[in-house]
This record gives structure tokens, sequence and C-alpha cells, in this order.
């Protein structure tokens, strides 16, 4: 083996380098011209265009008081199966309690949203909107929302798509959560493909 290894070695000192290959040149590429889609804003646009299925949207000026502490999501279909775990079989137990006949039980299926906010400023009007797409409603945008007289401190805010507006609409894909003052967003949050 010793042998075979001082062979080659010598093989490679002796015998000159091969001339290096050539490089190949890479080509020039330029991209087809793609039209703008829907999402895009036109350069030199002076103002946000609103979301999609939304024909306008009220102005941002976000807060640094007012903050969205936990959006907690949950569904409750009773098409789904028991999960095997007692805490998120419970959470269906809890939202479900008390209905009894088939249409409160059909009333209380649905996407639940629990908002965990709070105003640290002064006191003022809020409200907490949430803006939302269903499966079966494609790009049009739905609105819920929620009205606060003189608010300061922190708050937990439920607003539920349930019922006639569930059965209808399907399961919410995206949402968006806004908490409102003088008709301005202070503060917000969107789901992943909002």
């Amino acid at each position: 083996m010793r042998k075979v290894l001082i062979f080659f070695g010598l093989w490679n000192l002796l015998i000159p380098a091969l001339p290096a290959q050539d490089k190949q040149e890479v080509p020039n590429f330029r991209p087809a011209k793609v039209d703008p889609t829907t999402n895009v804003v036109a350069p030199g646009a002076s103002q946000e265009r609103p979301p999609d299925g939304m024909s306008s949207d009220l102005p941002v000026a976000l807060d640094q008081s007012v903050s969205l502490n936990k959006i907690y999501t949950f569904l409750n279909d009773r098409k789904q199966k028991p999960t095997g775990n007692p805490m998120l079989d419970y959470e269906k137990k809890y939202w479900n309690h008390g209905a009894i006949q088939q249409k409160e039980i059909e009333g209380r299926q649905g996407n639940i949203f629990v908002v965990n906010w709070q105003n640290d400023g002064t006191p003022g009007d809020f409200t907490v909107r949430l803006d939302y797409r269903q499966a079966n409603t494609r790009e049009r945008v739905m609105t819920k929302t929620q009205e606060y007289k003189n608010f300061g401190g922190y708050e937990k805010t439920v607003i539920q798509v349930a019922g006639d507006d569930y059965i209808r609409g399907g399961v919410v894909n995206s949402w968006r959560i806004s908490i409102v003052r003088d008709g301005k967003i202070v503060a917000q949050e969107k789901s992943f493909i909002w």
C-alpha cells in the first residue's frame, strides 16, 4: 500500500498539471416582465392600500400605551374528534357549558377569539375590532366590534364567529384584531396569512 501511495505522489510531481478548464460564462438573465398583482402598492403612492376584500381601511397610528398582550383562538366544532389531551377536551366542554338543545349547541359552534389587551395611558373610548375572512366567503372581509367607554387598565375581550355566521361562512382562515381610538388603529395583530 505504501508503494502505491509513493507511486501516485511521484506521478503527480512528474506529470505537468493539465490546463484548467475554461469557466463557462453565465448567461445574462433578465426575468420576464410581470404585471403587478392586487397586493402591490404603486410606487409613489402616499397612502397604504387596504387589505384585499376591503374597500377602505382606518389609518394606523400606533400608540405605545395601548398593547395587545395575548390573542387566544379556539375552534369549537363538534365534528372534531377528542384529542386525548384532557385540557383541550375540557376547553370544548367549557365553551359548550349550558347548551342542552340542538339549537343551543349549534349556536355555540364556531371560532372563538379571546383578546387580552390593556391601556396604560389616559382613559378613552376604545373599540376592539375583529376583521376576518372565512372559508366559504373567500376574499370578503367581515367585521365584528366591541365598544368600551372611558376605558383604562386591563381587559379580556371575547369575540365569537359562531352560530349562523359560522354555519354559512365556515372556518375563519385569516383575521386581524385592532384596537381603535378616535377612528385610528392604535394597536393591531394579524394572523400569518392576513
